[in-house]
């Protein structure tokens, strides 16, 4: 049964009627504390941000005296910074007003703020020494740009390694060539992406995976040995060591000339989409891989790296379930931040914003759509309509994107309430902001109840 309208006229039958269903909900967090200046920067993040009209807090200090204080709007979340001493005990009332006269009281003590604050040191003391050699790096570009093979002329070439590759590299002459099983028409190509295009490959008993490049940035090598270099030194499982020959294949059609090449240790699994297709009516695989993936994302960032294009191919569940993520041209690492990023991801996981957008916060979107497509799969299965069988994107497109508040997928998923919706209204406020929007905390998505 409807709750009937109350009786009200003008401006306030209007803010009635257009916020009647929303409520000032929000989270209180430190993200930030100067030990010099003995100051705590505090912010609030309201599900809906424009709905918010002010926020206030009074502030109880050790003394017992109150001081009330209006919090600045900034990027869809209102801050605060406050002198505080760590050794005392604080206490804090914010306040939500929003546009229809409702509020809301949230309640903090400074001990509820210290694990922030423990966590926030813990990061910038493992990210705050830049190591030399990560000093970003601002080489000068090639004096002539390359005109790359297609996929199809490194397949024919492939097929002669003594006359493809290079002989500086012998361990790479010694490889042979697995066809591809999976596909109608014999073919060497195990598959194809933006920047280039995939091999088998067997030594002695192991195999590998080559990539070959279709097209590439002037500053492939600079690019990839920061990359090599980061990940080798990150040592997280689920990115995977690689080396980059410089010069190493050539083809039939450009003889003279040697392109690179990556190898890496080949991966038996199934992309993310191909794993969720089979296993999406399972809420505790769905669950699983959920966390598993935003813990991926979390230890990358803890390392100062992005990935830069989180989709569906890109991450691989292997026969351990284990997850690895492959494919890293667009890859950010503090190395390269001057050098920007060639790569724009594929469009139904990133902000419709993105544009050349190339820095730390490189994955919060995509993370954000993967953990929620996942975790409102878990609790309802048949959200999986909404993919219509296309492995460019799970859940959401940019259509969604672009129009929120019109999305089936939203609507649906804002249905499911409890962590769903609020997941889904952080998705939807986030499109409003830039790419770079501090409003996403992934360490604190997991948690969130």
């Amino acid at each position: 049964m409807e709750t009937e309208e109350p009786e009200l006229s003008g401006i306030k039958k209007i803010l009635y009627r257009k916020f009647k269903n929303m409520k000032p909900e929000g989270r209180v967090e430190a993200i930030s504390y100067d030990d010099e200046k003995k100051k705590m920067l505090i912010r609030v993040v309201p599900e809906n941000s424009k709905y918010i009209r002010v926020v206030e807090v009074t502030v109880r200090d050790y003394r017992g005296r109150d001081s009330v204080q209006t919090l600045r709007r900034k990027e869809g979340s209102f801050r605060i910074s406050i002198k505080i001493d760590l050794t005392k005990s604080y206490n804090f009332s914010f306040y939500l007003l929003g546009k229809d006269g409702k509020f809301i009281r949230i309640e903090k003590s400074l001990e509820d703020l210290k694990d922030d604050i423990k966590r926030i040191k813990e990061f910038n003391k493992s990210t705050q020494e830049i190591r030399e050699e990560e000093k970003p790096v601002n080489p000068a570009p090639p004096k002539t740009k390359r005109n790359w093979p297609n996929s199809s002329s490194y397949a024919q070439a492939l097929q002669n390694v003594e006359f493809s590759v290079s002989k500086k590299y012998e361990d790479l002459r010694r490889s042979k060539f697995i066809p591809n099983s999976n596909v109608k028409y014999r073919t060497l190509i195990h598959g194809a992406g933006n920047f280039g295009v995939v091999f088998k490959f067997q030594v002695n008993e192991s195999y590998y995976a080559m990539k070959c490049f279709t097209r590439a940035s002037q500053y492939i090598d600079t690019r990839y040995y920061q990359i090599s270099k980061k990940i080798e030194s990150a040592r997280l499982p689920f990115l995977i060591d690689f080396r980059y020959y410089a010069d190493a294949v050539r083809t039939p059609s450009k003889p003279a000339e040697f392109f690179p090449v990556i190898t890496m240790g080949w991966i038996e699994g199934q992309t993310l989409f191909n794993y969720i297709t089979a296993n999406y009516r399972d809420p505790a695989k769905m669950s699983s891989i959920a966390k598993s993936f935003l813990q991926c994302v979390i230890d990358m960032q803890t390392n100062s790296i992005a990935h830069g294009d989180l989709s569906g191919d890109n991450i691989l569940i292997d026969e351990k379930l284990q997850l690895k993520i492959i494919d890293y041209d667009g890859m950010f690492v503090p190395a390269l931040k001057n050098l920007g990023s060639e790569e724009l991801g594929h469009e139904s996981f990133q902000h419709p914003k993105r544009g050349r957008y190339y820095g730390p916060r490189l994955d919060n979107f995509s993370a954000l759509v993967i953990y929620l497509s996942l975790f409102a799969m878990s609790k309802s299965p048949d959200l999986w309509k909404y993919n219509q069988n296309d492995p460019d994107k799970l859940l959401f497109d940019i259509n969604d994107y672009n129009s929120p508040e019109k999305s089936s997928v939203f609507k649906d998923i804002e249905k499911l309430g409890g962590k769903s919706s609020r997941l889904a209204n952080l998705l939807k406020e986030y499109v409003k902001n830039s790419p770079d929007w501090d409003g996403v905390d992934i360490q604190k998505i997991i948690k969130m109840k």
